[in-house]
């Protein structure tokens, strides 16, 4: 009883505020869309998201099937429900080759990704996937409004793996797996070596020879780090280096 008193109310609701009830099959597909539509433009995305959603479901086939799926994943995008976001933005440029919201949803794409990409102490599978897709995104739009953000996102997600390795490497110092630390810190320096961390990691290096008692190969390390055509070797790098050496041998 209750409950169908509050349907009753629900119905007379919206049709008091000019909106159709979700729950009748009979109301027009465009009628939904423009309902939709005006929930979206208010904000009201779990509402503009029901709506599309019985669009998407019963009339991908029409007209309207196109421009429903994608204020779908912009509203659950907008909500901050990634997941559900990055399914339906998938579904479109999958389903809908030739759609004029291609490029906005392929740019939605890497966004969520890049909002799911975990912190760097985490796995980074999705960071990788994130970056990935942001780097194909800029070969295929390359005069796109969102390069510079797109260039950004890189920056950041590369930054992530970077830190993730170099805590990788702080780790084994700590059990003094010496060689396992250097393979962490040579993948920062083979890999990101556009982010913050080069240096720290060729530092890391010159630390973890020194702490095997090789200080010879230390040394050989920074003066190869200091003839190298792009070499990073300041004074106050290499006094730093031979610091390191001489304290840790």
């Amino acid at each position: 009883m209750i409950f169908r008193l509050i349907l009753v109310l629900s119905i007379f609701l919206l049709s008091a505020c000019g909106m159709s009830n979700p729950f009748d099959d009979n109301i027009p597909y465009k009628t939904r869309f423009d309902d939709g539509l005006s929930f979206f433009e208010e904000a009201k995305y779990v509402k503009a998201s029901q709506q599309f959603n019985i669009i998407v479901e019963r009339a991908s086939h029409t007209d309207l099937g196109d421009d429903a799926l994608f204020f779908l994943a912009e509203s659950y995008f907008l909500n901050k429900d990634y997941e559900l976001a990055l399914i339906e933005f998938e579904k479109l440029v999958s389903r809908m080759g030739f759609s004029p919201y291609i490029e906005k949803s392929r740019w939605r794409i890497c966004e969520t990704l890049m909002l799911l990409s975990p912190n760097f102490y985490h796995d980074q599978d999705s960071s990788k996937k994130a970056i990935s897709q942001i780097q194909e995104f800029l070969d295929d739009y390359p005069g796109s409004e969102h390069s510079k953000d797109a260039d950004k996102l890189i920056i950041e997600l590369r930054t992530r793996l970077a830190e993730k390795s170099m805590e990788t490497g702080k780790l084994y110092v700590k059990l003094k797996a010496y060689d396992s630390a250097i393979v962490s810190y040579e993948i920062v320096i083979n890999e990101y070596y556009d982010t913050k961390f080069f240096n720290d990691a060729n530092m890391e290096i010159i630390r973890c020879l020194a702490l095997q008692n090789k200080k010879d190969e230390a040394k050989q390390f920074l003066t190869d780090l200091e003839n190298n055509e792009q070499s990073v070797v300041t004074e106050s790098f290499k006094e730093q280096a031979l610091s390191v050496i001489k304290d840790n041998s």
